[in-house]
């Protein structure tokens, strides 16, 4: 997936930034990467896709089930079995982490190229940017 982290504003040059501003910054390249990815997302979409993701996301308990339903015996998946191993053990969010992957899957195969896409265009203009932001720092 991506992280936002210490490790990344060393890579784009920022790790001089002051510790009182790092988090707020990181939350800031997080949000714009979400809806960068949100935006190009939808663009791959239909209106019913749409809605069916925004329940899953919003964790609408009669969507979670339909696709629990569906995905059959998958608390035996590879999926949801890394899903658990990298949670530490079975959880409703990993049952929600599982569906969102197999939503994605399904209906964006996409969705890997578009967080890479998101990412490589946050990494330039920050990388571009980045005298300026620490002079502002």
């Amino acid at each position: 997936m991506y992280n936002i982290d210490d490790s990344f504003l060393e890579s784009v040059g920022l790790g001089g930034l002051p510790a009182d501003q790092k988090s707020g910054f990181m939350q800031y390249a997080q949000d714009q990467l979400e809806i960068r990815i949100g935006e190009k997302m939808s663009n791959n979409l239909n209106e019913a896709q749409l809605d069916e993701f925004e329940k899953i996301i919003d964790n609408d308990q009669e969507m979670m089930q339909k696709w629990l339903a569906a995905a059959g015996d998958y608390k035996n998946n590879e999926v949801y079995q890394k899903l658990v191993q990298a949670a530490g053990g079975d959880s409703a969010e990993v049952e929600n982490d599982f569906i969102t992957a197999v939503w994605l899957n399904r209906n964006c195969p996409q969705y890997q190229q578009l967080i890479d896409e998101s990412m490589n265009e946050i990494r330039e203009e920050i990388t571009k940017n980045k005298d300026q932001i620490l002079a502002n720092a």
